[in-house]
């Protein structure tokens, strides 16, 4: 095996250990109950279709600017309505949780990669009491 096989095969590994991890393991349980809720998919399938139509039409200047405005604050309150549906705030709240360790351990790599060892300012390697990445 040469030398960059390794490091994807370690890459793979480290992943795999993200997943097991209890953030992991509720993201997964998370995405199984919203795949499972088809009232929270098409809500969230609503959001995502009218969200793209206003980025389109943003991206092709067809929408004024207080236009973008008012589409801004309805998008703003479909999100709310989206966090009131428990599934999906649950969702919301593992993928917020378990993309903290993930860029924990990309803070830790780059850190490595830059010649620090990562772990400056005492860090203990456990996001719930950090006060941010140093």
């Amino acid at each position: 095996m040469d030398n960059l096989t390794a490091v994807f095969d370690s890459a793979r590994k480290l992943a795999e250990m993200l997943l097991e991890t209890d953030e992991g393991k509720a993201l997964n349980d998370a995405r199984y109950i919203f795949d499972g809720n088809e009232e929270a998919q098409q809500m969230f399938s609503d959001y995502a279709a009218y969200r793209q139509r206003i980025q389109v039409r943003a991206n092709n200047d067809d929408i004024t600017e207080e236009e973008l405005e008012k589409e801004n604050e309805i998008i703003a309150a479909k999100i709310k309505e989206l966090q009131q549906n428990p599934v999906i705030r649950d969702l919301f709240i593992a993928e917020q949780n378990f993309n903290n360790i993930v860029n924990h351990v990309m803070n830790a790599f780059n850190a490595t990669l830059a010649g620090d060892d990562g772990l400056q300012g005492g860090c203990s390697g456990s996001c719930a009491t950090c006060g941010g990445c140093h």
